[in-house]
């Protein structure tokens, strides 16, 4: 075999595993619910007991440099798994830069009153803008995208998680939903 031929099969032969190796990490990651890069968040991960809150990140309105004013509220996204063999409960969520965290489902009002079922070996997906999210509401101050605030996760059983949570840019926000904040030119 000629040196073309060699490194032609080389080449050919890195591909092959190349494709193998995302296909393979793409199924064990599972649940394609779980995959964060599909919405465009990058998030922090962190642990209570046997609970893992995967892709926690709060949600800007529109592209880097965003902001929630003071007053607003911002979308908290994450996922909650439990590897352990007893449920549990996200009972609360608490940070400074918010009068509190309201559970969401879309447009629905929010329900200040957080209980959610964590199921042993199952997951809770809070990712959604448009349906299941929690949201800091009554903003204190400020929040720009590339910034981080501290959020406590508190668990009935797993007990408190606080996490330094990320404010980034989502770009799946409905235009309309933010253009009666926008000055209007006729």
């Amino acid at each position: 075999m000629n040196r073309t031929g060699v490194v032609g099969t080389v080449l050919l032969l890195l591909l092959v595993l190349g494709g193998c190796s995302s296909d393979q990490v793409r199924s064990s990651q599972g649940d394609p619910r779980l995959d964060r890069t599909r919405i465009g968040l990058e998030g922090i991960d962190g642990r209570a007991d046997q609970l893992r809150l995967l892709g926690v990140a709060v949600a800007s309105p529109g592209t880097r440099g965003s902001l929630h004013i003071a007053g607003d509220s911002a979308a908290l996204l994450l996922t909650i798994t439990n590897g352990g063999r007893a449920d549990d409960v996200l009972t609360s969520a608490t940070t400074d830069v918010a009068d509190e965290v309201v559970l969401r489902d879309g447009d629905a009002a929010p329900d200040p009153d957080l209980d959610v079922p964590v199921r042993s070996d199952g997951a809770v997906v809070l990712r959604q803008v448009d349906g299941p999210h929690l949201e800091l509401s009554g903003l204190r101050e400020l929040m720009r995208s590339g910034h981080r605030v501290p959020i406590t996760f508190h668990f009935r059983d797993a007990g408190p998680v606080t996490l330094q949570v990320p404010v980034n840019a989502y770009s799946d926000v409905r235009p309309d939903r933010f253009s009666s904040s926008l000055p209007c030119c006729s």
